[in-house]
């Protein structure tokens, strides 16, 4: 017994060697992996400790299924509600229509923090990542975000009060591409419609909503929006980005989108769930390319929002 503070003090100084050695190899390899993009960082860089928190942290998994919980408590308030909408182009009496939760897909039901590793890890240039994203899409093995697969299964469960059941259709930002050995005029819908089989959660084609599937559906996905709420009564949306929620947000400063955020205040935690994404997303396209100016700017999001 008396040994073993000593074998933990060896192995704990062992541990501190290593870290050491790779944190003094980091800068050298990021120094290469700069050179052969060009002189421009990774497309993943300063993704480190994000990537980590998600694979790893289990309050990321508390997070996640705090959200899903709360989604799913807001989806039965709602479905009682035949007046009761989460799209703000709804309005008026829509008890005709049948109910439905919208969801992004990508870090919102589909856990990508593993071809971020690969990113990461072998440096992928800016130029090279529509193509290792494709990669891996094709792969269709991405895990499911914590908490949404039960959601998705008790969502699906539920019913009006007219014992219509909830259709749950997934808009994303996956985009219809051409690929080589493929025939498919969209295999990024068949890859993505296999990871949900694969997940438990098998989904007809036309209630995933793919980027480009059709001339009109770009990034924005308002006009995704409209479609689906032409056909049922949105109830929840839920999604990882404030554009998921609002429209022109992938191009707005960061004190505009914080203004957008406020003015639909009443929706949040209501109607409108969101997820945790540190990875990625239109916050970081905000921020500028500079990630040292943005660290030494003051932030320039509200404290809270200003009365309505």
């Amino acid at each position: 017994m008396p040994a073993r503070p000593a074998v933990f003090l060896v192995a704990g100084l062992a541990a501190l060697a290593a870290a050491c050695a790779a944190q003094s190899q980091r800068p050298a390899a990021a120094r290469a992996d700069q050179e052969r993009c060009g002189g421009e960082p990774i497309f993943a860089a300063g993704g480190d400790r994000a990537t980590l928190w998600l694979r790893n942290s289990s309050e990321y998994r508390a997070a996640s299924e705090t959200v899903y919980r709360a989604a799913e408590a807001a989806l039965a308030k709602g479905l009682a509600d035949s007046a009761w909408t989460a799209e703000p182009v709804q309005s008026g009496d829509l008890s005709a229509l049948p109910p439905a939760v919208v969801m992004d897909i990508d870090e919102t039901v589909l856990d990508n923090s593993e071809p971020q590793v690969l990113m990461l890890r072998e440096g992928i240039c800016f130029d090279e990542f529509p193509g290792a994203w494709d990669d891996w899409v094709a792969k269709h093995r991405a895990p499911a975000v914590p908490g949404a697969v039960e959601f998705v299964r008790a969502a699906r469960a539920m019913t009006d009060p007219s014992g219509r059941p909830v259709r749950v259709v997934f808009v994303t930002n996956r985009e219809c591409a051409p690929r080589a050995g493929s025939d498919a005029a969209c295999p990024q819908k068949e890859n993505t419609l296999a990871n949900l089989a694969a997940l438990g959660l098998p989904t007809l084609a036309e209630d995933v909503l793919v980027k480009g599937e059709r001339p009109d559906w770009d990034s924005e996905k308002l006009p995704r929006r409209r479609e689906i709420a032409g056909r049922y009564r949105i109830v929840l949306n839920i999604g990882d980005d404030l554009a998921d929620f609002l429209p022109g947000m992938r191009r707005a400063t960061i004190s505009e989108r914080d203004r957008a955020r406020c003015a639909q205040d009443a929706y949040w935690g209501r109607r409108w769930f969101m997820l945790p994404n540190p990875l990625y997303g239109s916050w970081l396209v905000a921020l500028g390319p500079s990630l040292d100016a943005a660290l030494a700017a003051a932030p320039q999001v509200m404290p809270g929002c200003p009365p309505p």
